[in-house]
């Protein structure tokens, strides 16, 4: 602009858009939209798409043993993969289930994702619980924590064949005071 065009706005040519780019482009703000929804809906679709076993098996975990054993199939399977045990058949799982209750005090899932098919489900949650004895060091007695866990079903009819608890078991001792957390961690560069 010279001093003379102070008055007119500067036309630029529009850039010739091809047919591809555009539709790469429409394409992508239909997939951000998606993405943008999906997301503001997310906690209600939650509701709507979990299964009810893994309904029913949330509120066994958190306070109701038998609803919990009653869940599993006569065989079923109750594992906890980072204390490498497991449990088998409804009699021993609802045995757990109220040991469960008396070493944990406040016990709450928060789920935050679910899959499922009628033969398999993955829940993504976070467990948090006060040790009531879990680990019967005096000083941590009372402390609550809270972990994020995985659980991979095998279901058979509205049955649970077997569960299998993911978690990380370092993050719970270094709430409770038993153990300095580790060094943070980056990502290995390229």
């Amino acid at each position: 602009m010279t001093g003379n065009d102070s008055n007119t706005t500067a036309q630029l040519p529009a850039p010739k858009l091809g047919r591809r780019y555009a539709l790469s482009l429409l394409g992508a703000s239909g997939l951000a939209t998606t993405f943008l929804i999906g997301a503001q809906n997310k906690a209600e679709a939650k509701a709507d798409y979990t299964p009810k076993v893994i309904q029913d098996w949330i509120i066994g975990q958190q306070s109701n043993p038998i609803l919990l054993a009653n869940l599993y199939t006569n065989n079923g399977i109750f594992e906890d993969v980072p204390n490498g045990f497991k449990i088998q058949g409804s009699s021993n799982i609802l045995c757990f289930a109220q040991g469960i209750q008396k070493i944990f005090g406040n016990i709450k899932i928060e789920l935050q994702d679910v899959f499922a098919t009628e033969r398999f489900a993955v829940a993504e949650y976070y467990f948090s619980a006060t040790n009531n004895g879990f680990i019967p060091v005096p000083n941590t007695l009372g402390k609550s924590f809270r972990v994020q866990t995985t659980t991979l079903f095998e279901l058979k009819g509205h049955k649970i064949k077997r569960s299998s608890d993911y978690y990380d078991n370092a993050a719970i001792l270094v709430q409770l005071g038993l153990i300095p957390p580790p060094p943070p961690a980056s990502p290995p560069g390229c």
